[in-house]
């Protein structure tokens, strides 16, 4: 036992916490949710895949796997794909060095931090393009997660100190994740 948990959740238990959490998003109760629910149940899950991915590849891999869903993604549909990705590491969180080497991309004058209002234009306008952008509610999320509270100017995005928050939170999400599917407690994913 100890060595499967050192090599990664088991099967049955990705099932487990695929199925809770994509039931948080099943509204009708009919093993479907809305396409635009896709990425939020990844990301809850681990996976981070990019909007283009989600709208180029993703969705439409989904919808051709079950039609005649109405554009609803079906649970048959999401688990297969869900296992494929988590068992081939495919959207990944980045590392820290790939992350802060990206926020020092927009940080030329090394200051450590961004401010917040940058932050704001560069990933509404992914690209250059504001359809590849992210939606206005997950840019807000994450400004109000990245900016340093304690700061007296709060507009400022500390990128190392965030970095470090983003992967213990992570890290620490996950391990939740897989201990309420191992019944060891946690918390689940209606929480």
């Amino acid at each position: 036992m100890a060595s499967q948990e050192k090599e990664g959740p088991s099967l049955t238990k990705l099932r487990k916490v695929i199925k809770e959490a994509f039931s948080c998003f099943d509204k009708q109760g009919k093993n479907t949710v809305e396409q635009d629910e896709v990425g939020v149940i990844m990301r809850y899950l681990g996976e981070f895949p990019s909007e283009s991915d989600l709208k180029d590849i993703i969705i439409p891999e989904l919808l051709d796997e079950d039609p005649g869903r109405d554009g609803l993604v079906s649970f048959d549909a999401f688990e297969k794909m869900m296992l494929k990705y988590l068992s081939e590491h495919v959207y990944d969180p980045d590392d820290s060095e790939t992350l802060l080497a990206a926020f020092r991309v927009l940080d030329p004058e090394g200051r450590g931090y961004i401010d917040s209002n940058l932050m704001h234009e560069h990933l509404s306008t992914r690209g250059g393009k504001a359809a590849d952008g992210f939606r206005e509610r997950e840019t807000s999320d994450f400004l109000e997660y990245a900016k340093d509270k304690e700061s007296s100017d709060s507009s400022r995005i500390y990128y190392e100190d965030y970095v470090a928050k983003l992967n213990a939170d992570i890290e620490k999400h996950l391990e939740s994740l897989y201990q309420v599917a191992s019944g060891r407690g946690g918390r689940g994913a209606a929480s």
